[in-house]
């Protein structure tokens, strides 16, 4: 069987339409994609953080603010000079992490938490949280929804700019 020049180009054609088609439909089976059903964002995804305040324990408290494109810090009974690249990765830090979600009737023995309150653009209420730096994992308490959040102790020092 001779086939001419424009045949064989349409046996070519359809046959990569083929194989791409073959390979989508097996993509889903062979990689399912993890949509995070117990991996939760602390912050709604592409939000813009206007102020980020942490009240820590005996009335001491760091506010950050957007001013323009740079930040100000305003701290009362804390030494902290960050610069703004460093207040950038912080902000970024409370975009990006997600953590597991836990039981609703969590119980912290005597931990004292830090109260964080977080403004962002576009939303009118704002973001409040209770963060439990523990020895094997940061528990995130959001008042919002009412969810607790197991993140890894690792993100401790980049949320929380003391520890």
């Amino acid at each position: 069987m001779k086939l001419s020049k424009s045949a064989w180009n349409n046996v070519i054609i359809f046959s990569v339409m083929i194989i791409i088609l073959l390979i989508n439909s097996t993509n889903e089976r062979l990689f399912p994609e993890n949509n995070g059903v117990n991996d939760k964002l602390l912050l709604p995804e592409h939000s813009v953080v206007l102020t980020l305040a942490l009240a820590l324990s005996n009335n001491r408290h760091i506010v950050f603010e957007r001013v323009g494109r740079a930040w100000k810090m305003t701290n009362q009974g804390v030494l902290l000079n960050f610069t703004n690249q460093q207040i950038e990765q912080l902000m970024f830090a409370w975009q990006q992490s997600s953590g597991l979600v836990q039981a609703t009737d969590m119980v912290v023995n005597g931990q004292q938490g830090i109260a964080v309150v977080i403004s962002l653009a576009e939303v009118v209420q704002e973001q409040k949280f209770t963060l439990y730096p523990l020895t094997d994992q940061l528990l995130v308490y959001n008042h919002q929804k009412q969810l607790w959040l197991a993140l890894p102790v690792a993100l401790s020092p980049q949320l929380l700019p003391l520890y």
